[in-house]
C-alpha cells in the first residue's frame, strides 16, 4: 500500500496542511449552500404574482 500522506520537513505528519484543506472544502461547501439558498429565495419570490386592485 502506497503511503500518500503529507509530511513536513522534519518527517512529522503535516496536520496544518490537512486542516487548511478541510477549511477550503468547508468554504466551498458553504458557498454552494448559500448560492442554492439565494436561488431558492429568488425563485420563491419570482413565483409570487402581484395582484392589482381594479378601480371602481
Amino acid at each position: 500500500m502506497k503511503n500518500e500522506l503529507k509530511y513536513d520537513d522534519f518527517g512529522n505528519f503535516d496536520a496544518d496542511y490537512y486542516v487548511e484543506q478541510a477549511y477550503a472544502l468547508r468554504r466551498a461547501y458553504y458557498a454552494e449552500i448559500a448560492k442554492n439558498a439565494v436561488a431558492n429565495v429568488k425563485a420563491f419570490f419570482a413565483s409570487l404574482t402581484i395582484r392589482t386592485m381594479k378601480s371602481a
